[in-house]
């Protein structure tokens, strides 16, 4: 008795489809790597809220993106402070932002863009919980 032949897959239908694979996958990993927020979860700051009565922001928790403007303070033990510049509503403010000392491994540049994770402290400060380049 005799056997049948067995078809051989194209190679070309196998290349495409392991291009077709990679391709998605590529796209898949630069779209969820791309609108990653680490601090989604947490409600943005309005600066317009913060202004009017930042008192009674206090000791809530926050999220705030904006471009280090100045080094306004420096303690070793305590840690730095700087004026951040928060887009919102089409206007810039400047906000105070404390990045204490547990956090001085992060290195901080004038004009360069943060995401943090803020609370606002009993002074009406921001103190920063978590930091990192947007």
């Amino acid at each position: 008795m005799s056997r049948r032949a067995h078809q051989k897959t194209p190679p070309f239908l196998l290349f495409g489809s392991v291009l077709l694979f990679v391709g998605f996958a590529a796209a898949g990993a630069y779209f969820l790597q791309k609108g990653s927020n680490p601090y989604r979860t947490v409600e943005p700051l309005k600066p317009a809220d913060y202004f009017e009565n930042a008192n009674s922001l206090r000791g809530n928790v926050y999220q705030v993106e904006g471009v280090i403007l100045n080094a306004l303070a420096q303690n070793p033990e305590k840690g730095r402070l700087f004026s951040i510049g928060v887009t919102s509503e089409s206007k810039k403010w400047p906000m105070p932002i404390f990045i204490p000392a547990k956090l001085r491994q992060i290195n901080l540049q004038k004009n360069q863009t943060y995401r943090a994770k803020v609370r606002v402290d009993d002074a009406g400060i921001l103190v920063a919980e978590e930091i990192q380049k947007s």
